[in-house]
């Protein structure tokens, strides 16, 4: 049995409600006793051979801010973290988390652009300036044409000089997935397919998916080059296929 959970705040109870009206059972869903996951900071932790999720915050919800530092976010993070490379995962991109970003010295900012929504309220000028602090963007193909019109730029290749990204993953549902990356002061576009084509039941959490095991690559990587990108795309595949695989977008 699958069990599945939700944060004990209001993001969590619409969820439930939502599910509730579309007569979706949830007798298994339990409550956890810490507030539905907006924004994450992650530090890599070799040593312990996983990942460890020390915050997360901001609700678009309910626009509040769901603090559990004992320090005042985003002016400062623990001590003991400081001096941490830490890397903050965002898929919005309200002011508050530009705010933080602007406070945060020691960190890698992967992005996560999956529907236009996310975005059409914003400037060139606003977009350019938060997407500028960003090393690693993920960007569904669905968003690239109207993004790039927004930007008033042509392609991926000017974007990601634009930004001076480490890695640009640009995904493309059954057809895989490009990477752009520069090696020797050089662009690099890779187009990486499938081999095996998953039969999809429920597609919903199979970006998020993929976007993680991107992030996890990345984290270890000594390099990104050619090796990198095929590797990340297997493992990245493998994990959206999974997730496609099933039903819901999150599995225990």
């Amino acid at each position: 049995m699958r069990l599945e959970v939700y944060g004990d705040d209001e993001e969590g109870r619409i969820a439930i409600s939502s599910l509730k009206r579309v007569l979706v059972n949830t007798d298994y869903v339990r409550v956890d006793p810490h507030p539905t996951n907006i924004m994450n900071i992650i530090i890599p932790n070799s040593t312990l051979g996983d990942d460890t999720i020390i915050h997360s915050w901001y609700s678009p919800i309910t626009n509040t801010r769901t603090l559990e530092f004992r320090n005042d976010l985003p002016i400062s993070l623990p001590t003991e973290i400081l001096d941490k490379e830490i890397f903050v995962l965002l898929d919005k991109f309200e002011p508050v988390n530009l705010d933080f970003l602007n406070h945060i010295k020691t960190k890698k900012v992967c992005l996560d652009i999956g529907h236009y929504r996310f975005i059409e309220h914003f400037t060139k000028q606003y977009l350019t300036t938060f997407f500028k602090h960003a090393n690693l963007i993920q960007l569904n193909y669905h968003v690239c044409d109207l993004l790039f019109e927004r930007l008033q730029i042509q392609n991926e290749f000017e974007f990601f000089d634009l930004l001076d990204l480490d890695l640009l993953v640009i995904t493309k549902g059954k057809k895989g997935a490009t990477f752009l990356f520069k090696e020797n002061g050089t662009f690099q576009s890779i187009d990486q397919s499938p081999e095996i084509i998953a039969k999809v039941r429920d597609s919903s959490g199979a970006g998020d998916a993929f976007f993680a095991t991107v992030i996890k690559q990345y984290a270890y990587c000594s390099k990104i080059d050619r090796d990198f990108v095929s590797n990340t795309f297997l493992i990245a595949n493998k994990a959206s296929r999974d997730v496609i695989a099933t039903m819901g977008s999150r599995r225990v």
